[in-house]
C-alpha cells in the first residue's frame, strides 16, 4: 500500500464523518434550519428545534442538580421535562463548569472528538474495508448518535482509550478495566466490558474480580436509591420504530397477528381474548423457530471451524476490539432495547470480522464473517431504507381497500428482515464470545486440571 492508501484507510472513515458533521453544521449555523431538517429526514431520523439533544438533557440535569432539584423521573430545566435514567453518579459531576448554554461549543468538540477517535482502530487492511467503515460512519444510527450527542459517543471513547491500555503492560491493563468500570458507572451496560479480563492469567483475572465486586456493591450502596429509582424509567419502545433489541421480535410478531386476527373478527370485543392467546403462541413459537434456525447454523458453523483457533491468529488489536464489541452488543441486545445510536459500537467488530473474513483458510466462517459485517452495516442504515420502503410503498399503492394488504406485507416483509438479520449478527457474536472463552487462560486452566484429574 502507498502512503496516501495508508493515510486513507487510518483516516478516511474519520474525514468521511467529520465532512458530513461540518456540513450539517454550518447548515445548522448557518440558518438553513429547512435543509438540515429535510437532510435528517433523507437520513431516516426525526429532526428536533436544534442539534445535540440529548446532550442538553445531560446539561439540563446539571443545572437543576446544582438547584437541588431531584432530576431522575423528571428534570424541569430540560426542554422536553426528560428524567435523567441514567446513572446518578452524572449529578456528582456538576462541578465541571458546564450549563445549557454551552451546548453547541461541547456538542461540536464531543462529537468531533468520537469521530477523530475512530482513527485509533485497527487500519483497514482493504479496500473493500475501508468502503464498508465509511459506510458505516455516514449510516443514520452514527448520525443520530452525532447530532443528538448522546452520551454513548462519550463511552466510545472511553473505550477505545481503555482498548488502547489493554494492549500494554500489566498496570497499563489495570487501568484499562478501571475506565471500563468509569464508563458502566456513567451508563451502566458497560459494566459487561469487565468481562474482558477473562483474557488475563487466572491470578489477575480473580484480582480484577474481585476489585469490580467490591468497587460494585460500594457504587450500589451509595446510590441505591436513585437506582432503584430510575432504573424502572430506562428507555423501552415498540417494537417497529428505530430500537433494536431480543424482544423486538416476538412483541412484534405478537402486535401483527393480534392486531390483523382483531380485524379479521370484525372488531367484536368478545374476540380480543381469544386473539390475544392465538398471538401469544404464534410469537412464541416464530421466536423459537427463529432462535433454533440461527442456534443451529452456529453450531454448525462452530463443528465446520477451529473457532478459537481463528480468533488466535488474529492480530492483537483487532481480537480485543471484536471482543469488546461483541460483548457490548450482544449484551444489550439481549438484555433490553436500545435506540439506535448503541450502533456506535459496531465499529469495534468489523476490523475482526474483515480480518477472518479474509483468511481463506478459515473456511465456512470467514463467508458467515463476511456475510455478518455486511448485514450490520446495511442494519446501521434500517431506519434509512425503512423510510425509503415506506415512501414508496405509500407513493405506488393507492393504500385503500384490498390495495392496503400488499403495502403491509411489504412493510411486515422488511421488518422481519431486518429482526432476522440482528438475530443472525448477535448469534455469530455469541459463538465469537464462546470462542474467546475457549481460547480463555481460565478455560485452558480449567480443562486442563479436568484432563489430569485421576479417574476412579
Amino acid at each position: 500500500m502507498t502512503w496516501f492508501s495508508q493515510f486513507l484507510a487510518r483516516t478516511g472513515p474519520s474525514l468521511a464523518g467529520l465532512f458530513v458533521f461540518a456540513l450539517f453544521m454550518a447548515l445548522w449555523l448557518g440558518g438553513y434550519y429547512r435543509l438540515y431538517d429535510a437532510l435528517l429526514l433523507f437520513w431516516g431520523m426525526h429532526p428536533f428545534r436544534f442539534p445535540f439533544l440529548d446532550l442538553y438533557g445531560s446539561l439540563a440535569a446539571w443545572d437543576c442538580a446544582r438547584q437541588g432539584v431531584d432530576v431522575i423521573l423528571a428534570d424541569p430545566c430540560d426542554i422536553m421535562h426528560r428524567g435523567y435514567n441514567y446513572s446518578p453518579l452524572w449529578m456528582n459531576l456538576t462541578w465541571i463548569p458546564l450549563t445549557r448554554g454551552d451546548l453547541n461549543l461541547v456538542g461540536i468538540i464531543l462529537s468531533g472528538a468520537f469521530l477523530i477517535s475512530l482513527s485509533t482502530l485497527p487500519v483497514a487492511q482493504s479496500r473493500d474495508e475501508t468502503a464498508l467503515r465509511i459506510a458505516a460512519v455516514l449510516s443514520t444510527m452514527i448520525v443520530l448518535a452525532v447530532e443528538r450527542a448522546n452520551p454513548d459517543i462519550m463511552i466510545f471513547i472511553l473505550v477505545a482509550i481503555m482498548l488502547v491500555l489493554l494492549r500494554c503492560s500489566v498496570v497499563a491493563r489495570t487501568m484499562g478495566y478501571a475506565i471500563a468500570f468509569l464508563a458502566g458507572a456513567i451508563k451502566y451496560y458497560p459494566f459487561i466490558l469487565l468481562g474482558l479480563a477473562v483474557r488475563e492469567r487466572v491470578r489477575l483475572l480473580v484480582l480484577v474480580t474481585l476489585v469490580s465486586i467490591l468497587a460494585f456493591a460500594a457504587f450500589v450502596a451509595i446510590y441505591f436509591e436513585p437506582i432503584r429509582e430510575g432504573f424502572p424509567h430506562i428507555t423501552s419502545g415498540g417494537p417497529f420504530g428505530d430500537m433494536t433489541g431480543a424482544k423486538n421480535l416476538p412483541f412484534g410478531v405478537f402486535l401483527i397477528i393480534r392486531d390483523n386476527l382483531f380485524v379479521l373478527a370484525g372488531g367484536m370485543i368478545e374476540a380480543i381474548n381469544i386473539c390475544t392467546y392465538v398471538a401469544m403462541a404464534v410469537a412464541t413459537l416464530a421466536t423459537l423457530l427463529v432462535f433454533a434456525r440461527v442456534a443451529r447454523a452456529m453450531i454448525r458453523l462452530w463443528r465446520a471451524t477451529d473457532v478459537p483457533a481463528t480468533l488466535r491468529r488474529m492480530d492483537e488489536a483487532r481480537r480485543i476490539s471484536l471482543f469488546a464489541g461483541a460483548l457490548l452488543l450482544s449484551g444489550c441486545f439481549v438484555t433490553g432495547q436500545s435506540y439506535g445510536y448503541r450502533g456506535v459500537f459496531i465499529f469495534l467488530i468489523l476490523p475482526g470480522l474483515s480480518a477472518i473474513a479474509r483468511e481463506t483458510a478459515a473456511g465456512p466462517i470467514a463467508t458467515a464473517s463476511r456475510n455478518a459485517a455486511i448485514y450490520i452495516v446495511v442494519l446501521m442504515w434500517a431506519e434509512a431504507l425503512r423510510g425509503f420502503v415506506h415512501s414508496a410503498v405509500i407513493g405506488l399503492l393507492p393504500l385503500r381497500g384490498l390495495w392496503a394488504i400488499p403495502g403491509q406485507v411489504v412493510e411486515v416483509l422488511a421488518w422481519s428482515a431486518r429482526e432476522f438479520a440482528w438475530w443472525f449478527v448477535i448469534a455469530f457474536l455469541f459463538m465469537l464470545l464462546f470462542g474467546f472463552f475457549v481460547d480463555s487462560p481460565l478455560f485452558r486452566s480449567w480443562r486442563g486440571r479436568v484432563a489430569t484429574a485421576p479417574t476412579a
